[in-house]
């Protein structure tokens, strides 16, 4: 899928929401900044290290946001959460920012399409040719005590539901930005993947009843299962994902 591919797919997830106030971030070059304006969004972007020209606020997405509860109807973070240190405190801000209702649209690297996992077999790490995460190819640039990392916390997407659910966000879709060849050729394996997951979900609830802890509901499992098979998740090199915060209880 080419960028222009992606962006317009990004660009149909934000008509799907009525437009009102959207937080960037981080910013960067804001791809999507114009055709949000173009659909009636008020933007706001926000970069750590902001461009020559940034139109926008210049804070750390690790820390928390310059902005009041419940400010904006949608956040918008575009291959941003695998840089960040601490990528809860991350996502409990952007729960924070959002008004009930609202949804959270990010994009992050896939490191379970089946490719990476045979690379990360063979290597631990999501891609053969991309190295190993080192404190000379990794570290992008530092400017006082804040710091811009590269690939450095690559997410999965069961430990995002799960960052997700634990700020109050409920996930909603996931979808691939753009398709890994390498692993449409291994496709044969994913009734073994279907397998393990079957197994793992079934030892676990085992597990957790005979130590007397609640064990997930049918429901959770059925949404981990409906992960687990997620054609983005077995063959989508790049995620789009997104989640929406719980709505007020009276």
């Amino acid at each position: 899928m080419s960028n222009e591919s992606r962006y317009r797919l990004l660009g149909e997830l934000l008509a799907e929401h009525p437009a009102g106030r959207l937080l960037d971030i981080p910013a960067g070059a804001g791809p999507l900044r114009q055709e949000a304006t173009r659909l009636g969004y008020t933007v706001v972007a926000v970069d750590l290290f902001p461009t020559h020209g940034f139109d926008g606020v210049q804070a750390d997405a690790c820390a928390t946001f310059p902005f009041v509860d419940e400010a904006f109807d949608l956040v918008v973070s575009l291959e941003g959460i695998e840089h960040f240190e601490n990528q809860t405190a991350f996502l409990r801000e952007c729960a924070r920012v959002l008004r009930p209702g609202g949804r959270l649209l990010l994009t992050t690297p896939n490191v379970l399409h089946l490719n990476a996992r045979v690379a990360g077999f063979l290597t631990g790490q999501r891609l053969l040719k991309q190295g190993i995460v080192n404190e000379f190819a990794t570290l992008r640039r530092r400017s006082g005590n804040r710091t811009y990392h590269g690939h450095a916390f690559l997410i999965d997407a069961f430990r995002l539901r799960y960052l997700l659910r634990v700020v109050g966000l409920e996930l909603k879709q996931v979808r691939a930005n753009r398709v890994s060849p390498s692993s449409i050729l291994l496709a044969p394996l994913v009734p073994l993947i279907r397998l393990a997951t079957w197994y793992s979900l079934r030892s676990g609830r085992r597990r957790l009843q005979r130590s007397g802890r609640t064990a997930p509901t049918p429901e959770v499992e059925d949404q981990l299962r409906e992960l687990a098979r997620n054609p983005a998740v077995l063959f989508g090199k790049g995620l789009i994902v997104v989640a929406e915060k719980e709505p007020s209880t009276p």
